[in-house]
């Protein structure tokens, strides 16, 4: 997707995005369970930074909003508690439970230093 996004920009032009990460450096395990708690894009075993040099992209810049993403996580976990009874009345109480389920196992992975958020940019080469 970033080659395609690249052939949208004009030589010199700049893309900004974020996305939710493994924590690089992480042992077999911790790599597995950070995985298993994030969403499903965390799953690429690429690096952000070394896809953006594949695919032309040059002067990259990360903006770690981790901390900020783990109050958003917190805040949503205990706004969806709060309100629970009407929640789950518009889906299944099954299914509220599971999505409250892997809003707290997100969560953990988060204050685990398992999965990071950042914000990316870089420059297309010219």
């Amino acid at each position: 997707m970033l080659r395609a996004l690249k052939q949208l920009l004009r030589p010199g032009g700049r893309i900004a995005y974020t996305t939710i990460f493994v924590t690089p450096g992480l042992d077999p395990v911790r790599r597995r369970r950070a995985r298993r708690s994030g969403p499903r894009a965390v799953g690429s075993r690429s690096d952000q930074r070394q896809l953006l040099v594949s695919a032309g992209f040059t002067d990259i810049e990360v903006v770690d909003l981790t901390t900020d993403w783990a109050v958003t996580a917190r805040g949503w976990l205990e706004g969806w508690t709060a309100n629970q009874a009407e929640l789950s009345a518009l889906e299944s109480p099954a299914a509220f439970t599971q999505r409250q389920k892997e809003r707290q196992t997100q969560l953990c992975a988060i204050d685990d230093g398992l999965l990071r958020r950042g914000l990316f940019s870089a420059t297309r080469a010219r």
